[in-house]
């Protein structure tokens, strides 16, 4: 008992020392301010600036669709680059799913180092997309710790303290001291810290945001979207989908 003791503390240490912080990103229904070009939200106006146009598929034409805006006013999301503003666009409105970033006439991917209100403009909806629902994004943190699918890659040593603990189930301790200090693992969407993958760890590079299906974009069943960022310029940001 006592070595079991000493383990757990060991491991219990260890896990603080990972302890990040993510920024869940909270779908909260409200009413469509007069303009939402300043906020974090999904159906509601993106961010554009003078000289801009809406972003379409430059194969098709076909305007393609906002999926979310990200605003970080004070720098109070967590990325690794310099932006206010982040959007991400997809021809969702075909009835297709986003899958990755292996057909870039599909989706675009824009940042903003600063918002200028003297070049702030107002685009109107393009009338082939369809009428979406306003809804705010809130921020609120929150404590994160790996998935125990990338344990291996992120921290072998916590894994081999869990396979000491317990070496029938590992994941099983794991999971136990996780909870204890970060709450329930659970899906959902959120910036920064660690992801919490639907089908197993596949990063393409830095782990940077994760995007829950919502009721106007279904990832499959139970997909989320999986950003991640190749040091710490925006271009070389990638995302696959996983669903069940």
């Amino acid at each position: 008992m006592h070595i079991e003791q000493a383990l757990a503390n060991q491991l219990r240490t260890r896990l603080q020392s990972l302890l990040r912080t993510r920024h869940l990103l909270l779908p909260t229904p409200a009413e469509r301010p007069a303009t939402s070009q300043l906020c974090s939200h999904i159906g509601g106006d993106p961010y554009f600036e003078a000289g801009e146009s809406w972003p379409t598929n430059p194969e098709t034409g076909q305007p393609l669709e906002l999926i979310f805006q990200l605003v970080s006013l004070n720098g109070e999301l967590l990325w690794p680059f310099e932006a206010q503003v982040v959007q991400f666009y997809h021809n969702y409105h075909w009835g297709e799913l986003p899958y990755d970033d292996s057909y870039p006439a599909d989706f675009q991917l824009k940042t903003y180092r600063r918002i200028c209100p003297e070049r702030q403009v107002l685009l109107p909806r393009p009338g082939l997309l369809p009428a979406l629902a306003f809804t705010a994004l809130h921020t609120q943190p929150a404590p994160s710790l790996p998935d125990d699918d990338e344990l291996a890659d992120l921290a072998p040593d916590v894994q081999a303290l869990c396979e000491q603990l317990r070496p029938d189930d590992w994941r099983t301790a794991y999971h136990e001291a996780v909870t204890e200090l970060a709450g329930e693992p659970d899906l959902g969407s959120w910036v920064g810290g660690y992801a919490q993958w639907l089908q197993g760890a596949y990063p393409t590079g830095n782990f940077w945001l994760q995007i829950d299906s919502t009721a106007d974009f279904a990832w499959g069943d139970s997909g989320l979207l999986y950003f991640c960022v190749d040091g710490s310029d925006p271009a070389t940001i990638s995302f696959q989908l996983q669903s069940c």
